[in-house]
């Protein structure tokens, strides 16, 4: 098309050559005029070979796309004091992605995820995700904010819930995307192992990393077991996190728990986090997801965060990427005053390809 468009665009110029021929004075020969034309037609043909070239290197190395999911809710939270209503965000987010392959088995990527915050002013908030890897038969390498292993093996399988806090208990205890981390990943058969250093020049305690995290993960048959190990530097002390994860598909439903244990060398700063999940499919249109969770830790009376949380929630799916949802949520203190929270809210995802 665009060469046709191109050789269209000579047609005026072989259309006039008579006229140009009838009134050229006496200065202007034919010989000029079918130079001049043969001077356009070099150069028609030279903006074709340009336009093949790029074409060339657009040839389906490179893959694009931009993607994101907005999540506006409406609820009340009711505690014994007072009741307050409120328009929030379960976490909206715009994005791209891209790719490209480089030969010899070696791929470029990078990413930028932003949030959007509704609850606001619709404004783009800050990054989520924004990194720059390679990957290839040696295993994936990126530089970056990152999602930390952390959440990707302990975290995620439990992250089912339409909510800014969630997954309930880890919300409370571990990290989830961290910035300037340098991360390297590989897999082996079904078993995948990953590990992340983050190195802030300006917050560094020692000539280390801040931040180590590395973990495993097995993935078959719908079954997924995963283990992982996190240290960082904290002030005065060092904060040392192991968790464990396992989920399972059976048939059209989905179960999955993590726990973690958070060790900050005690004196009561030592953390826990259990979250158990599920999500049952009821037809075809409607989908049950229950959530039970506990966090704890060793503080005093005035300064303790434990609390137990009890989540459902029922999901009308009207499309493939719309929904509806009502979810209700208690939320049981040890020290601080119980609430419980209803919400509606509805979630739109888009994700398309170049």
């Amino acid at each position: 098309m665009k060469n046709l468009k191109l050789k269209t665009a000579l047609l005026p110029l072989v259309i006039a050559m008579p006229v140009f021929q009838a009134s050229a004075d006496d200065n202007v020969s034919k010989a000029q005029l079918e130079k001049q034309l043969e001077v356009i037609s070099k150069r028609i043909a030279a903006l074709e070979s340009a336009e093949g070239k790029a074409e060339k290197k657009s040839d389906g190395k490179t893959q694009f796309n931009v993607y994101g999911t907005l999540r506006p809710t409406f609820g009340v939270t009711s505690g014994d004091s007072e009741d307050v209503w409120d328009v929030g965000d379960a976490l909206s987010r715009v994005g791209f992605a891209t790719s490209r392959e480089l030969g010899n088995g070696m791929t470029a990527f990078a990413k930028g995820e932003f949030k959007v915050n509704i609850q606001l002013n619709g404004d783009f908030g800050e990054a989520r995700k924004a990194y720059v890897g390679l990957k290839g038969d040696f295993g994936r390498v990126a530089i970056g904010k990152q999602a930390t292993m952390q959440y990707n093996i302990i975290a995620d399988p439990v992250d089912i819930f339409n909510r800014a806090s969630t997954p309930l208990a880890y919300d409370d205890a571990s990290p989830f995307r961290q910035q300037q981390l340098v991360s390297y990943s590989k897999s082996f058969g079904n078993l995948a192992f990953s590990m992340a250093g983050q190195f802030k020049k300006e917050d560094s305690l020692n000539e280390g990393s801040d931040l180590f995290n590395a973990g495993v993960k097995y993935s078959g048959d719908g079954f997924t077991l995963g283990a992982a190990y996190l240290t960082k530097d904290l002030a005065g002390i060092d904060e040392n996190t192991f968790g464990v994860s396992m989920s399972k598909n059976v048939g059209d439903h989905y179960v999955a728990l993590s726990y973690q244990d958070i060790d900050r060398g005690g004196n009561g700063q030592d953390r826990s986090s259990l979250d158990v999940v599920g999500a049952f499919k009821i037809s075809d249109s409607y989908k049950l997801k229950l959530g039970y969770s506990n966090f704890a830790d060793d503080l005093g009376a005035a300064e303790t965060a434990e609390v137990t949380r009890i989540n459902t929630t029922l999901e009308w799916h009207l499309d493939n990427d719309f929904y509806t949802f009502v979810e209700y949520q208690n939320n049981n203190f040890k020290e601080r005053e119980d609430n419980n929270q209803v919400m509606v809210g509805m979630r739109y995802n888009f994700d398309y390809k170049f």
